[in-house]
């Protein structure tokens, strides 16, 4: 299946794209926020028939009512105020998104979530050394033997790493760190976190790992990127407080899951 390149005019702002400049975006009415970005797209017919049509699971649908009543089994972060907020815990194949003010603590209580689940875990950092993370990790008594650690900015090497660790919860610090070959431009940009965010959740609705990505936040504290990436996941957990306080605030903004308030 060959890969052909186009030209696409994105909004920083809101994701939208364009076949040609304009000084305003249409969708959102945002000045000067389109960037010309080079998209790969992939040619040819549909996976599974020579005509072009797709081909899907082959399962048949099912009544409603057949359908069983048992919950969802949820995987204890061993924080129970984060359990919670998230319904009980992390859905396996869920993909939740965090977001924070830089410094707040999100990797801190990610750490430490990894630490408490008693499952395998990969922590993939893109942002601070594995140095770092390990002196973090000290500090706060996180070290287990299957707390897996992947200093990454590929995102190929990333999803390399699930097929080594198996993990249970997969924890990406921050999304806009991570970059696909599949799309132009450098990482943080709104085709990058599209790409990388679609990718993700798509890998965890397969093998059923719990995901968790990190997202930074703009200066009107909104998540920073497309609108799309809420979208794309099932959990916006946003992660709040006073630097100088001790108690912080964990607000579900949206869950498929279970309540968000």
């Amino acid at each position: 299946m060959a890969a052909k390149s186009t030209s696409r005019f994105v909004c920083q702002s809101c994701g939208d794209a364009f076949l040609r400049w304009e000084g305003q975006c249409r969708s959102c009415g945002g000045w000067n926020s389109l960037v010309e970005t080079v998209v790969r797209e992939r040619s040819g017919p549909a996976r599974g028939r020579p005509d072009g049509i797709a081909v899907g699971s082959g399962r048949a649908p099912v009544a409603l009512a057949d359908i069983s009543e048992t919950d969802v089994p949820r995987l204890r972060t061993g924080l129970a105020e984060l359990d919670r907020v998230l319904g009980g815990g992390l859905v396996p194949g869920s993909v939740v998104l965090v977001g924070g003010e830089p410094g707040i603590g999100k990797s801190t209580l990610l750490l430490q979530v990894a630490a408490g689940l008693g499952r395998p875990v990969l922590y993939a950092t893109g942002e601070e050394s594995a140095a770092q993370v390990r002196l973090r990790a000290d500090r706060i008594g996180a070290l287990r033997d299957d707390l897996f650690l992947a200093a990454e900015t590929d995102l190929a090497a990333v999803l390399g790493h699930l097929d080594q660790v198996r993990p249970a919860l997969l924890v990406v610090d921050s999304v806009q760190t991570i970059a696909s070959h599949e799309v132009d431009g450098s990482p943080g940009n709104v085709s990058q976190i599209r790409e990388v965010a679609a990718a993700l959740s798509r890998v965890a609705k397969e093998r059923g790992i719990s995901t968790v990505l990190v997202g930074h936040v703009t200066k009107d504290g909104s998540i920073a990127g497309p609108r799309m990436l809420e979208h794309l996941v099932d959990v916006v957990l946003s992660f709040e407080g006073d630097r100088q306080s001790r108690l912080r605030l964990v607000r579900g903004v949206k869950n498929r899951y279970g309540p968000s308030d």
